[in-house]
């Protein structure tokens, strides 16, 4: 009983500190989502979806692909890498939603990098640093992936229409990503550009992206030289995981890959009907995920619908 009040009283607390609309869509509504019919996915094809998930953001990951594969009506083979943090239940669960599913786990990549990047030495040595968890992103697609393109998605997404511009794209085999905000870069892009040679457009978000699997494994040589040039400029203050995204960009770029339409849309920007799809960033705008995202998609029925879709199992 003691441990049953203490349960309840923090509860209280949340609620009180969150606000009854955030509480009530962050922590009740969301878990509407496991009672949502499993997802067949295909075993093959020439595209796959891939994502990172952490225990945290479990249920986060489970409406973002339920969403995703709702409103795009493809089935594509899906990849889930462990960040480390996920429990036996989540990855139960994750097999239990999506038929057919690969859950990659935390020791398993790190086993594979050893071989995978024994000739990159920067490279292994950065896949290795324990806060670098996005290393999973970087180079799990170039290892895992079976098909010929792979689609990439946060697990901070929501899509509330159906992505016509993506289905395009991914019909036609153009690489492609989101817009961001601001350089999420490791160093500025000038910095990048005279250090790489390259071209470097601004503001790529790749938490939204696709492109080929020869994009981003073709270019381990470039991600040696530039590992190998940053380790040696340690001396700035670079968080870690920054160098996930700049990689990713600078592949893209490299693939000639196309931004976006506005519809997909990041941060605080307001949802309207229009919007496909929206990513929730760690800046201020998470609580949004469920005050705003969940909300809408609870209007518009999504959690009925998506049982009452043949498709979906």
């Amino acid at each position: 009983m003691k441990a049953l009040l203490g349960k309840i009283g923090k509860y209280i607390e949340t609620a009180r500190s969150e606000g009854a609309r955030l509480f009530y869509y962050k922590h009740i509504y969301a878990r509407n989502i496991i009672k949502t019919r499993p997802i067949v996915c295909d075993k093959q094809g020439r595209i796959e979806l891939h994502t990172l998930a952490c225990q945290f953001d479990f249920l986060n990951t489970l409406w973002c692909l339920k969403t995703f594969y709702y409103f795009s009506g493809i089935r594509p083979r899906l990849v889930i890498y462990d960040d480390g943090s996920l429990s036996e239940a989540a990855i139960r669960t994750f097999y239990g939603h999506f038929v057919n599913c690969q859950v990659v786990r935390h020791d398993e990549f790190h086993r594979d990098m050893e071989d995978f990047l024994k000739a990159y030495r920067m490279c292994l040595k950065y896949s290795r640093i324990k806060e670098f968890y996005c290393a999973l992103k970087l180079f799990g697609p170039m290892y895992y992936a079976k098909s010929e393109y792979v689609l990439y998605l946060d697990s901070d997404i929501l899509f509330f229409k159906k992505p016509d511009e993506m289905l395009k794209c991914m019909e036609s085999g153009t690489p492609f990503y989101m817009s961001d905000y601001q350089d999420a870069y490791s160093y500025p892009v000038e910095f990048l550009k005279n250090l790489l040679n390259i071209k470097l457009p601004h503001n790529i978000n790749a938490g939204l992206s696709c492109f080929s699997k020869r994009n981003f494994a073709g270019n381990l040589d470039l991600a040696e030289f530039y590992f190998k040039n940053v380790y040696e400029l340690a001396d700035r203050d670079v968080q870690a995981n920054r160098h996930e995204q700049t990689l990713a960009a600078i592949f893209l770029s490299k693939a000639n890959a196309v931004r976006l339409g506005g519809e997909y849309q990041i941060s605080k920007e307001r949802i309207t009907d229009k919007t496909i799809s929206h990513h929730f960033v760690d800046d201020g705008s998470r609580n949004n995920f469920y005050a705003l995202g969940l909300s809408r998609l609870k209007s518009a029925g999504f959690i009925e619908k998506v049982n009452n879709n043949n498709k979906t199992a």
